[in-house]
Parts: C-alpha cells; structure tokens; sequence
C-alpha cells in the first residue's frame, strides 16, 4: 500500500512536466438496450425478454501522444453489463476491465508495441487483427510486435502473441512475420510485393479436446493431430498507367479442420475433424479513368480455415485468426442488404465484376455482378450448384441544385440452407428488389430524405415494402421514421404479415453524439465485409453516446 501511495505522488508531481510535452485524447461509446417482449416476431422466450428487461455496453479510451519522443500509449475500460453483444443468441454476458492497452516506442527505424494491437498482412488471407463492434468483433492479439523500416519503400514487421477472447485469452500460441515493399519502375510504373508466414500452436488443453474426439472415431478414419499450423502467403499490387492488379496466393500446412461439409465418418450432429491442407487464391484487376471505372475479381478457396484452435466453439466469428475478402457487393440498403453470403473457409469459388459510369456531371451508372459456386464445378448442373447470384444496377443522378435521386434493381439467387444451416432451408431462394431514393434540399443546412423499397422473397419471407422518411439540420439534428412491411407472407415460419417500425433520432454538439430509437427488427443475417451473423428479433428502445476529447 505503501509502495502505490508513493508511485502516485510520483505520477501527480511529474504529470505536468511529462504530458505537458504531448497530447491527450480519448473517445467514450455507450450504448442501452431496453428490451419489450413481442412474441408475435420473436421478441421473446429469453431472459432479456422475460427478466432482465435491459442491457449495456460500453468503450472508453484513453491515449497518450509525444511524437517528439516517438512514444504512444493508451488504455480502453470495456464493460458489458447484461450484455448481448457479442452473441445475441447467448443468455445475457456481464464483465468489464481493460480491453486493451498498449505501449509503443520509435526507436530510429525500429518500432516496437507491448500490449493489444491491431494488423494486417497483405489482404488478410494470412492474418488480420481488427475491431469491428457493430458485429461484436475484437480479434486484437495480445503480445510483442516489432517493424523495422529499411528505407522509404521497404518495412518488415514481426509478432508474438495470443488472441484476445472478450476480456481473457485464447491459449494457443500466433507468431508472424511480414515483408513488404514499393518498386518504381517508371512515372506510371510501380510494384508492392509482399510475403508473410504465420504460424500457430494449440495450446494442451486444446489438443486435448480434439484428440478425444478423433479417438472416436472407427480406426480408418482416425489421423494424428497436428501441434503447429504453418501458413505462407506472396502477394503484389501492380500498377501500370490507369490499370491496377493485385493478387495473393496462400498455402496452410496440414491441421485437424473443423469441416460441416464432411459429415461421413460419425453422427452429422458430432463435430467432424479432417486432417487437411488448405490454399487460396485471390486476385483483382481495375481500370479506372475520369468518369469511368470498372473490377473484376475472383477467389477460390479450399480447406483455409484458421482459427485460434478448430475445437467445435470456435465458429462462425468466434476464434478467427484471418480474413477472407469477399467478392459480392456490400450492400447497404435495408432490403437489398438482406441476403449477403459470408465468405467461406472451407469451399468457395467466386467472381465479381463492377462498373461504374459517369457520360456527365451529375449523373453516374453503376453495375455490379458476382457469382459463388462450390469449387467442383459441374457445367451440367451449373445453375443447380450456384450458392450465390447477384445482378445489381443503380443510376445516381443529381436533378438540381437541391434534389438528387438514387433509382436501381437488384436480383439475387441465394441458396439459404447453405449459407443459413437447417436443412428445411430452401436451397434456391430468388429476389427481387427494385429501389428509390431522393433527397431534396432545403436549404445550406436542411434536407428531407426518402427511401422507398420492395422486395420479393416468394420462397422465405415473402414479399416485403420499406419505406423511410428521414429530416436531417447538418450538422446537428436527425430524425427518422421508418416502416418495413411484409404485407404478403412467405413459407418461412417466421414469416407474418407484420409491421417492423422504427423512429430514430440523434443529436450533436460538437465532438458529442446523442442517439435514442425505438426499433421493431426482424430475425435476419447481418453483413459487413463478408463477415455474417444471425440477428434474433428485436424489439424495445435503444439508446447512446459517442463522444471524443
């Protein structure tokens, strides 16, 4: 006691000579739910529902900056209190403490960071730790890392640590390392080539598990599990004039995979293992010049799964040590965003092509066109094989000074008993959803928003309506009401001729942002970036603050 009292008249005394040389500053987010059963969509049957009747969670950060001493540190209080967030399918989660600290230093060319960090290598294929709250996403590793610069063009970074499981850790070991580079081969000529190796080791309890359940299985069928997991990976961006080409190749060494498509060897409810090498390939070509644009990507994938351990809990977003880019369209309208594929670690071959077109000021067309298939392509069954189709068009087109409208279709094939899991899931499920959007503006700072959708599920929810009325004072005020109908059911037993309402309303001053809605939401897959989970349905009041110092 003694000891603290004396470090803490320490730091007061020496806290206007230190800090005074940097900066401070900080953000907070706080957000409460209040829960208001509603079996009649869901709403109910939970002890958030039944019981506890509301939740909150909340960030906040606190940084510290001295670049003439090339220093930074900050650390982040997380606490969940009856918390959903992570998993809203779980029962209600409560902890709080640090979620993340961090110490980093410059020391001439070399860089070096203790505590929780964010990163990435090349695209993500090989490692990526990144926050992602809207998705309940925190996947920062917690150890050592250390970048060195060779000059302005080259860098190689390297790290050690473990992968932060909410306010713990997972056990298993991650180690890697990562070179890359900028060539310039004329005024309109350059290369970035890459390489990282990543490796991961499970932890004895872990190994444990999963050894227990190979043992199960008849003789012919069992494999000795591997300890270390071993991934290599060499990507480049060319750039030549207006043409722009990326590509990334990455090979996993043979691990014990947690594989849902190779039910075979014991009961399809049982967790299966497949001791199985992994690649992909990912690649993209854009040309783009003054009011024209187009890319075309592709990816095929086979076996890349890579998790903190491949035990039968780590799925979905939970215990990911990678990313793998999607190719389809990230949709961000509330209806046209409804059926989004998650990229798939175990098999998938995909292909996009985007455009975008611009004849003159004001008015721009865009195309969008992407596919997903297994990776055994059979061309007699090639519709039936499809997981994922979308044709997406839209024309922007700012009509004058104070009104601009958004008017595009969208087609999607969707196999939902692949992407959703039951298999009383519909395999071939097509929609269609044409949209509008306009915006008239009132004045410099008022405007008026609206947006109007339908869509056409016939074989899930039926057909839906959605429309949104939205007033926004910039910077400042915004309110909107909204109402998403499904007026003529579908054969999905979740789907009834309900109303999904919601009013919303923020306000800010300055760096502080107040928000509170009442929400009415159907049960459905929520996407960002290809990475999907599954929302229950909601129905109460939310509200929150974000704010930054």
């Amino acid at each position: 006691m003694k000891k603290l009292f004396t470090i803490a008249i320490f730091l007061i005394a020496i806290w206007p000579t230190v800090f005074a040389q940097g900066y401070i500053s900080g953000d907070l987010e706080l957000r409460n739910d209040y829960y208001v059963k509603d079996s009649t969509i869901g709403a109910s049957g939970t002890n958030h529902y039944d019981d506890l009747k509301s939740s909150a969670d909340s960030w906040l950060s606190l940084n510290y900056t001295n670049e003439d001493w090339g220093f930074r540190t900050g650390v982040r209080l997380d606490m969940f209190l009856n918390s959903r967030f992570h998993n809203p399918n779980d029962d209600a989660y409560t902890d709080f403490g640090v979620g993340r600290w961090f110490i980093e230093k410059d020391f001439h060319k070399l860089t070096l960071t203790g505590g929780h960090f964010y990163d990435q290598f090349g695209s993500g294929i090989t490692f990526r730790a990144f926050e992602n709250r809207f998705l309940g996403i925190d996947n920062a590793i917690f150890g050592v890392r250390a970048k060195y610069e060779f000059n302005d063009n080259w860098f190689a970074k390297a790290f050690v640590g473990v992968r932060k499981n909410r306010l713990s850790f997972y056990k298993p070991i991650i180690k890697g390392i990562n070179a890359e580079g900028y060539i310039p081969l004329g005024d309109k000529v350059s290369l970035t080539p890459g390489a990282a190796i990543v490796n991961r080791t499970i932890d004895e309890e872990s190994m444990s598990i999963i050894a227990n359940v190979i043992n199960s299985y008849e003789l012919a069928d069992r494999f000795v599990p591997k300890y270390n997991t071993y991934l290599f990976s060499l990507y480049n961006r060319l750039n030549v004039g207006n043409f722009t080409w990326f590509i990334e190749g990455a090979f996993k060494t043979r691990e014990a995979i947690n594989d849902p498509l190779n039910r075979s060897v014991v009961d399809p409810l049982f967790v299966v293992y497949a001791d199985k090498p992994g690649n992909i390939v990912y690649t993209s070509l854009t040309y783009s010049k003054k009011g024209f644009g187009i890319t075309g990507q592709f990816k095929r994938t086979d076996n890349f799964q890579f998790r903190t351990s491949p035990e039968d809990n780590e799925t979905l977003i939970n215990g990911a040590l990678n990313f793998i880019p999607p190719t389809n369209r990230q949709n961000s309208l509330r209806l046209p965003a409804r059926y989004q594929p998650a990229s798939q670690e175990i098999e998938e071959t995909a292909f996009s092509l985007d455009g975008t077109f611009t004849p003159k000021k004001g008015i721009t067309f865009n195309f969008s066109f992407s596919e997903i298939h297994r990776n055994t392509i059979d061309l007699e069954t090639y519709a039936a094989d499809n997981l994922f189709r979308e044709i997406y068009f839209d024309n922007e087109w700012k009509i004058s000074k104070k009104v601009k409208s958004l008017l595009g279709i969208q087609f999607v094939q969707y196999n939902q008993e692949f992407y959703e899991g039951p298999a009383n899931l519909p395999t071939d499920v097509q929609v269609f959803s044409p949209f509008i959007e306009l915006t008239y503006k009132i004045d410099r700072k008022k405007s008026i928003r609206f947006e109007g959708q339908y869509q056409s599920a016939q074989r899930d929810f039926g057909q839906w309506l959605y429309a949104l009325v939205e007033f926004n004072v910039a910077p400042k005020f915004s309110l909107s009401v909204s109402d998403m109908w499904n007026f003529k059911p579908g054969p999905n037993k979740s789907s009834k001729n309900e109303h999904y309402y919601s009013v919303y309303t923020s306000y800010t001053e300055g760096p502080h942002r107040f928000f509170i809605s009442y929400v009415r939401q159907v049960e459905g897959i929520v996407c960002t970036g290809g990475i999907c989970r599954l929302e229950p349905a909601f129905n109460g009041v939310r509200a929150g603050l974000n704010t930054s110092f």
